[in-house]
């Protein structure tokens, strides 16, 4: 159809909304994360890949700690099963797995969620349902609370210290000389040290024990 010179210009598209736009850059930033390291996201490099100005960026995130909040809770989100034990054992085991995968599934994952002190809605969710499995089990107060920081924080530390791990560091452990100045920490198998999957278990195996002789006293 011809146009005549009263024609209107086309609508520019209607830019999304705050939560969705937010939700796309979060999405974007654990991507950069992902190609080359937490030191790698910076706000510019941000606004680079979505072919945004700065600003732009900014009048979602305030600054670089409120996206790596948001970051965090999209890792969290992923650290809430669906499923329930009915025994508390059983729950928290299901919890504390769920959260060691859901950190190992992200690139720098635990340092991530390590940074992060906002009390948003799946971090709350999370702290919630631990807490109430530590109460059902027969904490109360201030033990339920202390009791879930212990789980969530050995968690925390033992994945990050597998994802810090590099090829480097795995080629230094056999230190030459080292049983001799070193004789008991080297009289032990020390290349299970790097067995993270066996000794998350078994770490995981003492907070349960130290969890049941507490409820004992």
């Amino acid at each position: 159809m011809p146009l005549g010179h009263d024609a209107s210009p086309p609508a520019p598209a209607n830019p999304p909304p705050p939560a969705t736009r937010a939700r796309a850059l979060v999405t974007a930033a654990l991507r950069i994360v992902d190609d080359g390291g937490l030191d790698a996201l910076t706000m510019r490099r941000l606004a680079d890949a979505n072919k945004l100005q700065l600003p732009a960026i900014y009048r979602v995130f305030s600054n670089k700690q409120a996206l790596l909040d948001e970051m965090a809770e999209a890792i969290l989100a992923k650290a809430l099963p669906d499923d329930r034990e009915s025994e508390w054992e059983a729950e928290v085991t299901l919890l504390a797995r769920q959260l060691r995968q859901a950190l190992l599934a992200q690139r720098e994952g635990a340092r991530i969620v390590g940074g992060s002190y906002a009390a948003k809605r799946h971090s709350l969710t999370l702290a919630e349902r631990l807490v109430g499995v530590m109460r059902r089990a027969g904490f109360n107060g201030v033990a339920a609370l202390w009791a879930t920081s212990t789980l969530f924080c050995y968690v925390l530390g033992e994945t990050l210290e597998q994802q810090g791990l590099t090829d480097d560091a795995r080629d230094r452990l056999p230190l030459p000389g080292a049983s001799e100045t070193y004789p008991q920490l080297f009289s032990t198998p020390v290349e299970k040290f790097l067995d993270f999957d066996d000794r998350f278990e078994f770490g995981l195996g003492l907070i349960l024990g130290g969890l049941r002789g507490q409820l004992a006293q």
